[in-house]
């Protein structure tokens, strides 16, 4: 399927970390075609004695249609470039992201460091 920007410039590979794709159309103009009528001839193939003869017909120039001019709407995915708030809106979710992925190390770290005080409070009230 055919990938366009904003201004309808085809792109091959888009950046999806700086924009993503919607699903559209674009119109194709087709134009008119004059009808032509066929040209053919008859070529003799085989001549028999009573006067008889097999023909085949050769087309010199094939017949086309008229058809008017018509529009078509073909599918494309249309690439839209993030504006920078929601690159930054990004981000910040990324950093929370990976705030949220150290979080079971921090705790561990602070049961950790409780666990510390705890026995040294008791050795002070003990001692």
């Amino acid at each position: 399927m055919k990938i366009i920007d904003e201004n309808g410039a085809a792109i091959e590979n888009p950046d999806l970390t700086l924009g993503y794709l919607v699903d559209d159309t674009e119109p194709v103009e087709h134009p008119a075609v004059e009808g032509v009528e066929e040209v053919s001839h008859y070529e003799t193939v085989a001549e028999y004695p009573n006067g008889g003869r097999d023909v085949r017909k050769v087309i010199d120039v094939p017949g086309v249609p008229a058809q008017a001019a018509w529009t078509e709407q073909m599918p494309v995915q249309r690439y839209i470039r993030y504006t920078d708030e929601e690159l930054a809106a990004q981000e910040e979710a990324r950093k929370k992201a990976e705030a949220r992925k150290k979080l079971p190390e921090r705790v561990d770290a602070l049961e950790a460091a409780n666990n510390d005080i705890i026995l040294m409070m008791a050795d002070l009230i003990g001692g």
